[in-house]
């Protein structure tokens, strides 16, 4: 499918961008197939289930040096680790800025503002940090994330983190709807600011900043049990001198206050985890519970719509979340097991195998 591309701004506050559209590839990519990215060791654009960087299918990069300024596309799947880019785009007028040579991109397109002199005269990039991000379940929102690649030759790109995330993990029986988070000194959380291209330290905020920062869960939210439920927000690198505070807002229409009087410190390329918080309620737990003997067991596949949730304890000391192993081989050498399933808003249950049952309780299903 076509995307339609268009600069996010046309005149820039000190000096002005000179770009002001995107058209199909031009002639000075036409040489040029494909660009290549990685990460710096410690970088990540999105979490997989280890916590290793991966890229996300669709990915968008804007590079730009000296005459050079255009859009590349991610050729691969959510969760490669590495890949080439396509060209998409370039802008209608190319960059005429000193880069010393070099070659630069940021990641991702849908926050990028432009290149402008700052007003100590000196190149600056321009990006937006977003006031609203968007649950992703065990990562932070890659569309909220922002690196600055570097390349000698522009075809190969090392990119790194401009941003820092602060992880909270809660506990409780409700559906979350969205999350906001303030300091509690009024620190600037989103807005547009510039960036030092050749130095990713030097960062200041230029416009349209506020001090909170919303994390939507979408409409049915994101369902909590006992088991904690991570979310991170994805910020610019600061100190809240004072601590933050945080409100949850359920799907009922209730919300929940958190706030802490602690300083911390989100800097750049780092998690930051806060303590796990039970927001309250007992859970009225569906359970499954299965006798099992022999070596493999096959976990129930459950269904139950968009808020279903819940994991399974295999009864030697190890649990998953649920439909996400078709088999689970056990640790230790005992006989017999009794795995239970708990789960909510489960409607239906399939055993793909009843190999090494030997009985199967449904009484609180």
């Amino acid at each position: 499918m076509k995307r339609h591309l268009i600069c996010a701004i046309a005149t820039l506050f000190v000096a002005a961008c000179t770009q002001d559209s995107i058209t199909e590839v031009s002639n000075h990519t036409a040489n040029v197939e494909h660009i290549y990215a990685t990460f710096a060791e410690d970088t990540r654009v999105e979490l997989n289930s280890n916590k290793q960087t991966v890229w996300s299918e669709g990915d968008m990069i804007v590079r730009f040096a000296n005459n050079v300024h255009d859009v590349w596309v991610f050729d691969g799947r959510t969760g490669d680790r590495s890949g080439s880019f396509s060209a998409y785009g370039s802008f209608s007028s190319y960059l005429n800025f000193d880069f010393g040579g070099k070659y630069y991109a940021l990641y991702s397109y849908d926050n990028y503002e432009g290149v402008a002199y700052f007003n100590t005269g000196e190149p600056a990039l321009f990006h937006t940090v977003k006031a609203t991000q968007s649950y992703k379940p065990n990562s932070y929102d890659p569309t909220s994330n922002i690196m600055l690649g570097e390349s000698s030759n522009g075809t190969n790109f090392t990119f790194r983190n401009l941003m820092g995330y602060l992880r909270l993990s809660l506990t409780g029986e409700k559906a979350v709807k969205q999350i906001t988070l303030t300091g509690n000194n009024d620190e600037i959380l989103n807005g547009r600011r510039y960036v030092k291209y050749d130095n990713m330290e030097q960062t200041a905020w230029y416009d349209n900043t506020s001090t909170t920062t919303t994390l939507d869960c979408g409409e049915d939210g994101v369902q909590l049990t006992d088991r904690p439920t991570e979310f991170y927000f994805t910020l610019a690198p600061t100190l809240f001198s004072k601590g933050i505070s945080v409100e949850v807002h359920f799907t009922d229409g209730t919300t929940y206050p958190i706030s802490t009087s602690k300083q911390i410190n989100i800097t750049r390329n780092t998690i930051q985890p806060m303590a796990t918080v039970n927001v309250g309620g007992e859970i009225d737990w569906q359970m499954i519970i299965l006798k099992h003997y022999g070596t493999i067991a096959y976990a129930p596949y459950l269904l139950g719509g968009s808020t279903l949730s819940g994991y399974i304890d295999w009864g030697d000391g190890n649990t998953s979340d649920i439909n996400i192993y078709s088999s689970y081989k056990y640790g230790d050498n005992a006989a017999q097991h009794d795995i239970v399933v708990k789960t909510i808003n489960a409607t239906c249950v399939y055993l793909e195998s009843c190999e090494g049952i030997s009985e199967i309780d449904l009484t609180n299903f």
